[in-house]
């Protein structure tokens, strides 16, 4: 846990510059093994990785806490920095559609097998209360964004993992989460948080 969760990422921080370019190949293959404990481990619920029991009671409570929460933050980020709200969609439209297009395969999936299905269900024998796991997964999320080398980043992603976490732990759902997951990231990408979220040039 703490090579993976730990080290990983302050690895990845110090070396940004030359690891760049493999940022999402690598969370691909972590994702991929981490799947594949998941699928070698028989004590694992497999459903969990596909079902969507309640699916619209789940995707209501989601849209609850998205829409005044969506609405807060872009009033803050066209009040307090205006330069980069909606920027994407704006100035660089084709890459906006891209990310919102390869952006919750790529991405969102590896990261919710990874810091929610994985971590909540390896270590529940070193931390047998999911408060517990919830709390150091959030943690363990907002510093893997360390690699984007602004604080905005991690920031965010606790809040992020915090809301991420509670959903699974309702949910038990790995789908219900990518989508939650999903609709914040793109949100994000939109109204213009996401260029803290991508890894500058000669970092």
């Amino acid at each position: 846990m703490i090579a993976l969760f730990l080290g990983i990422p302050i690895v990845v921080a110090l070396w940004v510059q030359q690891l760049g370019g493999w940022l999402m190949p690598l969370l691909g293959v972590i994702g991929i093994a981490c799947l594949a404990v998941l699928l070698a481990d028989k004590q694992f619920k497999r459903f969990r990785l596909w079902h969507f029991a309640d699916f619209k009671t789940h995707l209501g409570a989601t849209l609850k806490v998205f829409i005044p929460w969506a609405c807060l933050t872009m009033a803050l980020v066209y009040l307090i920095k205006p330069d980069i709200f909606m920027q994407w969609p704006i100035e660089q439209p084709a890459l906006w559609v891209t990310t919102l297009l390869i952006y919750p395969i790529v991405s969102v999936i590896p990261q919710e097998i990874i810091f929610r299905t994985f971590f909540f269900h390896r270590y529940k024998r070193i931390m047998p209360s999911k408060h517990v796991r919830w709390a150091v997964s959030t943690f363990a999320f907002g510093l893997a964004h360390l690699v984007y080398g602004n604080w905005i980043a991690v920031v965010v992603s606790w809040f992020g993992g915090a809301l991420f976490g509670y959903r699974y732990m309702q949910t038990r759902s790995t789908p219900m989460v990518v989508i939650e997951h999903a609709i914040w990231g793109s949100f994000i990408f939109t109204v213009g948080l996401g260029t803290y979220l991508v890894v500058a040039p000669g970092q």
